[in-house]
């Protein structure tokens, strides 16, 4: 029996974004679920197994990317990494921040990086 695929959970507003980095994550071996307003992660995310990276857009509509971070800081086995094409300040509790629009390469070792940190 293989082992099970490690889980990552996109959250962006702009369907392209989120269609092209979940492609990516896919085609690299990943378990991938997507959500497109801060809200809708918060549902996914409950029950997303763990561990879990959360890459997480900062400007969403309803809830946005800090409050969805804040949200989900205290939880065991999750990593949020934060996306934005802005000059936003992340959260503290962002592992990580990726500045659309950004490299395949970036995106993938980042993701890494945070699954290697949660196993630490």
């Amino acid at each position: 029996m293989g082992e099970v695929p490690l889980t990552v959970l996109v959250v962006d507003d702009d369907d392209a974004i989120l269609d092209a980095v979940a492609n990516t994550l896919s085609i690299d071996g990943y378990n991938v679920l997507s959500a497109h307003d801060g809200e809708a992660a918060l549902m996914v995310l409950g029950g997303a197994p763990r561990p879990c990276v959360v890459l997480l857009d900062l400007v969403l509509p309803r809830v946005d990317g800090w409050e969805v971070s804040r949200s989900i800081a205290g939880l065991a086995g999750v990593m949020v990494v934060c996306m934005t094409a802005g000059t936003h300040t992340p959260p503290e509790e962002c592992y990580a921040t990726l500045r659309k629009p950004f490299e395949t390469r970036a995106l993938l070792s980042t993701v890494r990086g945070a699954f290697a940190r949660l196993s630490a």
